[in-house]
């Protein structure tokens, strides 16, 4: 959208619009409730239908910059496709935003997806997940048995850590600023 511009550009910023003027947790508590299945795949399509609104946003700004560039000007001169020019000379200075947004992201959906299943509009309770994990860690805890709580959440921040050094040094190595 922030490479064609116009018409499709108009049309993404309304959705955009449409989609952030309702309150992100409400949204998909109200994604949940409709489906009234429970499931990994519906984990998958709530957390895809409301959590793509920011990362547009950015990469569509950083389409919008670097599409004005020299460089960009200078692969239409020679006859580059749009194609080319969007996936060889601007992608590759926009990947390392991405990555930042996958990392930061990821985190966000993990979060959403223990919330959710801990409230009971997750997976089904036979699927293993933290949000599950949790919510029997509560009843457990009231018996003094807190090491299920402890380890869930151990297990938690340690994953959501080792994503967010993973996703840095991936950054650091794609960022053509760096190199």
């Amino acid at each position: 959208a922030g490479y064609y511009g116009k018409w499709l550009d108009d049309f993404f910023n309304w959705f955009y619009s449409v989609f952030t003027a309702i309150p992100y947790l409400l949204l998909i508590l109200a994604v949940a409730a409709v489906l009234q299945q429970k499931g990994t795949w519906t984990i998958v399509l709530i957390l895809g239908l409301t959590g793509w609104t920011g990362t547009f946003r950015l990469i569509r700004g950083e389409y919008l910059k670097h599409k004005g560039r020299e460089y960009v000007q200078a692969a239409d001169a020679i006859g580059a496709s749009n194609a080319r020019r969007m996936f060889i000379h601007i992608f590759p200075n926009v990947s390392h935003i991405v990555l930042v947004q996958l990392s930061i992201y990821t985190v966000g959906f993990i979060k959403a997806e223990v919330i959710l299943s801990f409230l009971g509009f997750g997976v089904p309770v036979d699927v293993v997940s933290w949000g599950s994990m949790l919510n029997e860690a509560q009843n457990e805890l009231i018996l003094g048995k807190w090491w299920q709580l402890a380890a869930a959440g151990t297990y938690m921040a340690v994953l959501v850590t080792a994503f967010s050094l993973f996703t840095d040094a991936l950054r650091d190595a794609l960022d053509p600023k760096l190199k």
